[in-house]
């Protein structure tokens, strides 16, 4: 009997993994598909083309399959919403920008348009050279309060101004004039050259890489890393990358040799960047990079022996190869080196779009699904950089349409290993970003395009408005779709996840201004994949809705009751961000993407200091927007910029502006 019914259930799941492959015609006309290939019969009857998509997971994983689903209702919705264009403002705002472009002596707008023409003649002007952070610093009203303010930063605002982003990249070059140090070496010992048939040689072990220093390194960057970029599965890395290496050694040409001493290196990070010592005390509080100094990073070491071997395998096309340039973006980024950073992740991308072209991917394999989620890094490191940094995309994008999402075969194992009854939910915060990104993308083409006149004082034409509430729905929409484990309301943003309906979530919040000293290490990387989630939303808002601040400095007359309503919600989406809060301002050397946090703080600081300066977005904040969070949330972020001005040249240069900005005792 217990043959017979293993028998029966091989066979229902033969026939649901069939019936999940009828062709796309097929299941659109709900016509049973005979599935014949390349052209099933009912294609071959109408004459029109046959396409399969690729089969759903067997696991019966019913969350994922909603995630996936809603992604692409998401997208159908993304493609049919209409990009801003002179012609689609609203008809007040039309009428808005023909009065300022023509003024009449009566006209209420006229002092507006003559204070505006008192500003440089570049300021009139278009000035999308710069990112989205440092475009607040030329927002006419921010640039003349900056050069009024005398503050002694403020000299270095007229090359702002000429070369945009290019001077920004200098003050991080000049921080960084030397690579990271190269005398720190793991010792080694020559092991008989079993390898070297294969070409291999110098064939080492390191002693110091004892199995239970690689187990505790590698559940330590499973535990964090890998979380938030789930670029490999634990045991096949495990059974099929460490333990050859562990038997035979590590040979120069291996690509798995240098794959494990990157993994390992991020481990020795994961581990001292959250519980050794702060690198520094500034102004007399621990600082939030831990472990090793500011020139020597934790895993220094290990990490000198993966990239020594790198040049030996730079230009294989392979998974691994795109691998192994993204383990070393991560460790570059973790050491505050942006523009290593960046030229690392453009190296993966390259090698990542090879990949693509050239091999014939069967995207429902194991191997498959590991290219899909280092594709899915390779773009979403590329949106943070070109945003924040405003360096230049590599093209991936172009192969967006053509590469799924993953599906995530190994979802049910817990990074740290199988046998526990937690899970990480890592897919699904993956899933989540990227279905955020697009949104976050729409938000930037539509809004802040090189089309749009949100945010220039020539031919103002105020706030699409319309765009903008499609936008704003959609954005609210991603949210009430995310997983359970996932979900959170602004009324309890700094609260631990709802992970299940009857599970309690502890008394105290997950995030909060200051946790006091001592280090909090949350499994699965809990804090640091959560504040992401979360601030990266509000991110989203804020930017839907800054176009009405804009308005508010400079086009006050102009305002509704409407529009100061959105203007406070932007204010309200820049406040109490979860990344500048405890635990993770505690760990920045694990924080993804820290120059994207670093810009954009000093964007809003910009702003929450206007509050106190421009009458108009002044009355709109005390009737609208907390004063305490306000306060706190200017706190935060300056503790943040002070913090990171160490490491990070352009976060040094933003601390000469914002501190005297800030130190008054009248502020806040």
């Amino acid at each position: 009997m217990g043959m017979s019914e293993s028998s029966a259930g091989s066979h229902r799941r033969e026939r649901a993994a069939i019936a999940a492959q009828a062709c796309q015609t097929c299941r659109n006309r709900k016509s049973k598909c005979d599935e014949q290939r390349p052209k099933c019969g009912l294609c071959t009857r109408l004459n029109v083309e046959c396409s399969y998509r690729e089969p759903m997971p067997t696991k019966k994983d019913k969350t994922m399959v909603h995630i996936l689903d809603t992604l692409t209702r998401l997208e159908n919705k993304f493609d049919t919403l209409a990009l801003s264009t002179p012609s689609s403002s609203s008809p007040d705002l039309r009428s808005f920008a023909k009065t300022i472009s023509d003024p009449s002596p009566s006209g209420s707008s006229g002092a507006s348009v003559e204070h505006m023409q008192d500003f440089p003649r570049e300021l009139q002007q278009s000035y999308q050279h710069l990112t989205a952070p440092h475009k607040i610093i030329l927002w006419p009203s921010i640039y003349i309060f900056l050069i009024n303010s005398g503050v002694q930063g403020t000299s270095d605002l007229q090359y702002v101004l000429q070369e945009g982003t290019p001077w920004f990249i200098r003050q991080e070059m000049a921080k960084h004039p030397d690579p990271l140090p190269f005398d720190v070496n793991l010792p080694y010992f020559a092991l008989n050259n079993t390898q070297r048939e294969q070409g291999y040689s110098s064939n080492v072990a390191f002693p110091t890489l004892t199995i239970q220093n690689i187990r505790e390194q590698c559940d330590a960057y499973f535990n964090t890393f890998n979380v938030l970029f789930p670029l490999l599965n634990r045991d096949s890395f495990m059974n099929n990358t460490v333990a050859p290496l562990m038997r035979d050694g590590y040979s120069d040409g291996d690509v798995n040799a240098v794959l494990a001493l990157l993994v390992f290196a991020l481990g020795q990070v994961a581990i001292d960047g959250v519980f050794e010592r702060p690198i520094a005390l500034v102004d007399g509080q621990p600082s939030g990079f831990r472990g090793g100094s500011a020139e020597r990073p934790p895993g220094l070491a290990i990490f000198n022996e993966a990239r020594r071997r790198i040049g030996f395998i730079q230009t294989h096309t392979s998974l691994e190869n795109v691998q192994v340039l993204l383990l070393e973006a991560t460790y570059y980024e973790s050491t505050v080196r942006h523009l290593d950073f960046w030229r690392s992740t453009v190296a993966a991308s390259m090698a990542c779009q090879v990949l693509i072209k050239v091999k014939d991917v069967d995207w429902s394999t194991t191997e498959g699904d590991l290219i899909k989620r280092a594709f899915w890094s390779c773009i979403l490191s590329e949106d943070f950089y070109h945003l924040d940094l405003d360096l230049p995309r590599t093209g991936i994008v172009s192969y967006e349409e053509e590469v799924p999402l993953p599906y995530f075969h190994d979802g049910h194992e817990a990074p740290t290993g199988p046998g526990t009854e937690e899970r990480s939910h890592f897919q699904y915060h993956f899933l989540a970003m990227i279905a955020l990104r697009r949104l976050i993308a729409r938000i930037n083409t539509a809004i802040h395009g090189a089309a749009s006149e949100t945010e220039t004082t020539e031919s103002y034409g105020g706030p699409p408005v319309h765009v903008i509430r499609e936008l704003a729905r959609q954005l609210d929409s991603w949210r009430s779709l995310l997983p359970r484990p996932l979900q959170w309301s602004d009324t309890d943003k700094f609260d631990f996840p709802a992970t299940a309906p009857n599970v309690r979530r502890p008394a105290e919040p997950l995030f909060s201004p200051d946790q006091g000293h001592v280090p909090i290490g949350h499994k699965f990387n809990l804090d640091v994949v959560t504040a992401q989630l979360r601030t990266r939303f509000y991110y989203a808002r804020f930017m839907m809705y800054r176009p009405f601040v804009y308005k508010a400095l400079h086009f006050p007359e102009l305002m509704s009751t409407d529009d100061e309503n959105c203007c406070a919600l932007a204010i309200k989406s820049a406040c109490l961000w979860t990344m500048a809060m405890a635990p993770p301002k505690n760990k920045k050397r694990l924080v993804p993407h820290l120059f994207a946090w670093t810009q954009n703080f000093m964007g809003i600081l910009l702003i929450l200091r206007m509050t106190t300066e421009n009458e108009c977005l002044r009355v709109i904040c005390e009737g609208q927007v907390n004063a305490e969070e306000i306060q706190r949330t200017a706190h935060l972020m300056l503790d943040w910029i002070k913090d990171v001005k160490q490491m990070d040249g352009i976060a040094e240069w933003s601390w000469r502006i914002l501190e005297p900005l800030y130190s008054s005792s009248q502020v806040f």
